[in-house]
């Protein structure tokens, strides 16, 4: 089974709402009065970056597909550039974050994330034949991510403990 082109398309419309969706926090948010705490702030990056990696890894298969039809091509070149660009977003996450800001929650998401780049990378390295598994839970994470810290920047306060 391949991952169907609506299914990407559903992911790259999903990734461009949470993008929006930010621009509603941003707005509605304390970021005018310069109240964001340093958590709210990573969250928000949290918020929009994974969601941009997501939106371009979602396109990537259609773009490569235009170079050539070897499937086994695509979808391993798919997964070598999905896995670059989540690595680059969890390197500047990492590096962002502190104790205080990153929560036992993002601490769970990343560790998921971490073992899926694992075997999208086992993928772009033809180690695991499972091309459009690795590459759809690839795509998920994005998502995952996003949604995780947009919820927390909803339903949490600046008060919180960092636990949760």
């Amino acid at each position: 089974m391949t991952l169907s082109e609506e299914f990407l398309m559903g992911i790259a419309a999903i990734a461009i709402a949470l993008v929006g969706f930010s621009g509603v926090v941003i707005s509605l948010g304390r970021r005018g009065s310069g109240r964001w705490s340093p958590s709210e702030l990573l969250q928000l990056r949290t918020l929009v970056e994974p969601s941009i990696i997501t939106l371009f890894g979602a396109l990537a298969p259609s773009i490569i597909a235009v170079a050539t039809e070897d499937e086994e091509a695509i979808w391993r070149f798919a997964n070598g550039l999905l896995f670059i660009g989540h690595c680059i977003g969890i390197g500047g996450y990492l590096i962002r974050g502190s104790n205080e800001t990153i929560r036992l929650s993002n601490k769970i998401v990343t560790i998921v994330g971490v073992i899926v780049l694992l075997a999208m990378l086992a993928s772009a390295l033809g180690l695991l034949r499972h091309y459009h598994l690795t590459f759809g839970l690839g795509l998920l994470v994005g998502i995952t991510a996003s949604v995780h810290n947009f919820y927390q920047l909803l339903f949490t306060s600046s008060e919180d403990t960092g636990i949760g």
